[in-house]
């Protein structure tokens, strides 16, 4: 079963052609963004050391303000944002779905108070920011627009699950693990069989050939990226898990904010994202940045296509 972007060439090839880029993927909203020879490596600086990626970043979490009569979470709820120094902030949930999930009309707005979600007064405090990294700017930290169902530990309720084929690339150690795991990813897709996941969780269909990537911030700033399948625990792949569940925890809490979020295929990037796409703080030229990040790490990347923000 071919993704979104139709793709012509497997992604361990390394070639950046993809039908969706070629025919449409400019008409459906993205430009070609920079071309091969334009990307270098930037500025490399030491890999970014990582002893506790669960304390390092941080975690996100779903309450529901109460139930409705049919036992379903209500309309609002919060999505609880935990960073390393032990800070909280929330993002008010405006509505409810049992196969969309929470969703999030201001996620750039959040509150220093869970209950001004549930009918309290309003209690704003600013984002969270992340210092500008030696590679150049990458955005600013940002939450999705919505968080599905099957993403948290219970609908409507808990941590944000943890992306199980995910891999944290910080150094080329990490890059060629994430390269070597590509060619079993590719043959797996449509395969109909559920494969076990290396963190534990259980085992996941691929019934899609995208692979996405976030990159996030640590406490100190310094940006990492985590990239793996979006894989299905059911066979039918009507629940895939996200962006939302790319964190570097395994325990879970996955990538409430993040810096990029995107796709790779074979030598591009893009930042085609469905949740976190709404954020204008990604630019072109934190995308171009994005791919130097990449290129320092280990994982080549000759091109991006770049999608303007959501309005």
């Amino acid at each position: 079963m071919m993704g979104r972007w139709q793709r012509i060439e497997k992604f361990e090839t390394g070639v950046a052609l993809i039908a969706g880029a070629l025919l449409g993927g400019v008409g459906c909203g993205g430009s070609q963004g920079s071309p091969e020879g334009a990307i270098g490596a930037g500025m490399c600086s030491a890999p970014t050391q990582v002893a506790d990626p669960c304390s390092a970043f941080a975690t996100g979490t779903i309450t529901a303000c109460g139930q409705d009569s049919d036992g379903q979470p209500s309309q609002t709820g919060y999505f609880g944002i935990s960073m390393p120094d032990g800070s909280r902030s929330y993002v008010c949930a405006t509505s409810w779905g049992p196969k969309t999930g929470y969703w999030f009309d201001h996620p750039d707005q959040l509150m220093s108070d869970p209950q001004s979600c549930c009918g309290g007064a309003p209690t704003p405090v600013a984002a969270p920011t992340a210092p500008k990294p030696a590679i150049g700017y990458l955005g600013a930290p940002h939450a999705p627009h919505d968080i599905k169902p099957w993403e948290t530990a219970q609908p409507g309720a808990g941590l944000l699950k943890h992306a199980p084929f995910g891999i944290v690339v910080t150094d080329p150690g990490g890059a060629t693990a994430f390269q070597a795991a590509v060619p079993d990813w590719n043959a797996w897709v449509g395969d109909g069989i559920a494969h076990p996941a290396p963190d534990g969780s259980g085992s996941y269909y691929f019934t899609e050939t995208l692979v996405n990537y976030t990159i996030l911030a640590t406490s100190d700033g310094q940006p990492i990226i985590v990239a793996g399948p979006e894989v299905s625990p059911t066979s039918d792949g009507k629940s895939p898990l996200g962006h939302p569940t790319m964190g570097a925890c395994p325990m879970g809490g996955g990538a409430p904010m993040v810096l990029m979020a995107g796709e790779i295929d074979g030598t591009m990037i893009d930042n085609h994202t469905g949740r976190f796409g709404w954020d204008a703080s990604v630019t072109q030229e934190a995308l171009d940045n994005a791919a130097k990040l990449f290129n320092c790490v280990g994982i080549p990347v000759s091109s991006t296509i770049y999608y303007p923000a959501k309005p």
